[in-house]
C-alpha cells in the first residue's frame, strides 16, 4: 500500500462537471492502493483555499474537468491562483485537467498553466499517475497524458490506454454517497464532425451491463434514491452490436428489472442525458418502453432540416428519418424534445431557413424544440472553422420562436458562449504559456 499521509487531491466540483468528476472519484476510493491520498471536493478552487491546504498538506494536485464554454472562466481562475501565490507554495501543487476541452486541445490547456492534461476516459490513466506521484515514481510514464516538454514551445503526450471495461468500474461512489445518471453506454460508432464522443471515447461503443446497473441501483435504493436515470450517446443503442441496429431483449429486460424493484419510483429512459438516435426508433419498441418508463418526454438528435447539411456533418440520417422518428414517438404518446444546431459551418440561409420551416411544422405536431448555437469543438471535423452569426432574416423567425415559448434554451446566452470560446482560444494561442515562476 501507497503511504504518504502528508498528500491530496482537490477536485473542483461543480454542476457542470458533476457526472465527469463522479466516476474518477469512485474509482479512486475503490483502489486499495490510494487509502492514504486524501480525496478533497471542493465547490470552487481558488488562491485562498489552496494557500489553506498547504498548511495541511505538504503537496496538493489540483484537478479540474472543464468543457469549451467554460475555457475562459478557468484561464482566469487558472491566471489569478499563479500570480496570487508565492513560488515555493506553486512548487508544491501540481496541475491537472481532463474532460472534453483539454482531451481536444491538450496544447491551449497546457498554456494556461496545468501541468498534466489527461486525454479521453481517465479511469485506469489517474489511478497510474496517482500512484506514481506518491511513491515519487515516475508520472510522466503514465498512458493517456499531455505535457510541457523542456521548451514549453512543444508538448508530448504518451499513447492512450487500452478502453476499459464499464463493468470494472464504478459509475458512482457508494463510500461518499456521490451518484449521477448511470452511465450505461460510452462511446459512438457515428462519426459527426461537431460531435467530440469520438474524441473522448473513441467510435467503439461499450456498454455497461445489465446486472452492475441493476445491483447499482438497488444500492441507491438504500439511500432513499428512488429516481433512475442514464448517461448514454444512444439510449435506444444500448446493448447493441451495430450502430443502426436495436436490442430491444436487453433494453426492455434492464427497464422491467429496474420497475420490479423495491422502492424504485420512476425510470427515465431517452431523456437528457441519455438522447436516442432517430434510426432507431420504431413503433414496436416505443410501445414497449413505454410501459415501463416514466418519463412523456424522450430527446432525439436531428439538428437540421437540410438534408445537404446532414450529409455534410456525416450525421447519418435524412430529415425523412428523423420527422417519421418523431412522428412515431408522438403517436405512441411521448413528447419529443428535437435537438437542432444553428449555424453549422457550410450551411447556406436557405439550408437554415429550411431548419426554422421544419421546427415550425414539429412544434405544430406537439414536439419540443431545443436550439443549439453551433461552437466549433476542439478534436472535432470542425474545429479549425469559426463561429458565424446566422442571418438577420434567420435571427428574426429563431427570436420570433423563442419569444412565443417554442423553443427551449437561452439562444443569446449560447451565442455569448460560442464567441467567447472562440475569441478565448485565439487569445490563448498568441499569449505565452503560463508557468511557476518565481514571484516573490
Amino acid at each position: 500500500m501507497v503511504k504518504n499521509k502528508s498528500t491530496a487531491i482537490a477536485f473542483e466540483m461543480q454542476k457542470k462537471n458533476f457526472y465527469s468528476i463522479i466516476p474518477l472519484v469512485a474509482t479512486i476510493d475503490e483502489d486499495k492502493d490510494l487509502d492514504e491520498l486524501d480525496v478533497l471536493l471542493l465547490d470552487n478552487i481558488e488562491a485562498k483555499e489552496l494557500k489553506l491546504l498547504l498548511k495541511k498538506y505538504t503537496r496538493i494536485i489540483v484537478a479540474f474537468s472543464f468543457r469549451t464554454a467554460q475555457l475562459e472562466n478557468i484561464y482566469q481562475k487558472m491566471k489569478i491562483i499563479h500570480s496570487s501565490l508565492k513560488h515555493k507554495d506553486l512548487e508544491r501543487i501540481t496541475f491537472i485537467t481532463g474532460g472534453s476541452h483539454p482531451s481536444g486541445d491538450p496544447f491551449t490547456t497546457l498554456k494556461i498553466g496545468f501541468d498534466f492534461v489527461f486525454i479521453g476516459e481517465a479511469e485506469f490513466s489517474l489511478p497510474f499517475f496517482l500512484k506514481q506521484y506518491m511513491m515519487n515514481d515516475d508520472i510522466y510514464s503514465t498512458p493517456g497524458i499531455a505535457f510541457f516538454d523542456e521548451s514549453y514551445l512543444d508538448f508530448t503526450s504518451t499513447s492512450k490506454p487500452s478502453e476499459i471495461n464499464l463493468d470494472d468500474y464504478p459509475s458512482i461512489s457508494r463510500k461518499r454517497g456521490l451518484y449521477s445518471p448511470l452511465e450505461i453506454s460510452r462511446g459512438c460508432a457515428f462519426g459527426c464532425t461537431f460531435c467530440q464522443v469520438p474524441t473522448l471515447f473513441q467510435h467503439k461503443v461499450r456498454h455497461r451491463s445489465p446486472e452492475i446497473i441493476i445491483d447499482t441501483a438497488k444500492w441507491m435504493v438504500q439511500q432513499n434514491l428512488t429516481d433512475i436515470r442514464f448517461i448514454t450517446p444512444n439510449s435506444f443503442g444500448y446493448m447493441s452490436s451495430k450502430p443502426r441496429e436495436v436490442n430491444k431483449e436487453s433494453i426492455l429486460y434492464l427497464l422491467k428489472s429496474l420497475k420490479t424493484i423495491p422502492g424504485i419510483r420512476n425510470v427515465f429512459f431517452g431523456t437528457f442525458p441519455g438522447e436516442v438516435r432517430p434510426e432507431t426508433v420504431s413503433q414496436e419498441l416505443v410501445q414497449e418502453i413505454k410501459k415501463y418508463a416514466s418519463n412523456n418526454r424522450i430527446s432525439i438528435g436531428l439538428q437540421s432540416g437540410s438534408n445537404e447539411v446532414l450529409r455534410k456533418i456525416r450525421r447519418g440520417h435524412t430529415v425523412e428519418e428523423g420527422v417519421k422518428a418523431i412522428d412515431i414517438l408522438i403517436k405512441t404518446g411521448f413528447n419529443p424534445v428535437v435537438d437542432i444546431i444553428i449555424g453549422m459551418p457550410g450551411s447556406t440561409e436557405q439550408d437554415e431557413l429550411k431548419t426554422i420551416d421544419l421546427i415550425e411544422n414539429l412544434t405544430k405536431k406537439g414536439a419540443t424544440i431545443r436550439a443549439h448555437v453551433f461552437m466549433p469543438l476542439p478534436g472535432t471535423a470542425l474545429e479549425q472553422t469559426k463561429y458565424i452569426p446566422v442571418s438577420q432574416k434567420v435571427r428574426k423567425r429563431l427570436g420570433s420562436l423563442s419569444s412565443s415559448g417554442k423553443i427551449e434554451g437561452n439562444w443569446s446566452e449560447q451565442e455569448r458562449y460560442a464567441k467567447e470560446a472562440c475569441e478565448t482560444i485565439e487569445k490563448i494561442t498568441k499569449l505565452p504559456p503560463l508557468r511557476k515562476v518565481n514571484n516573490l
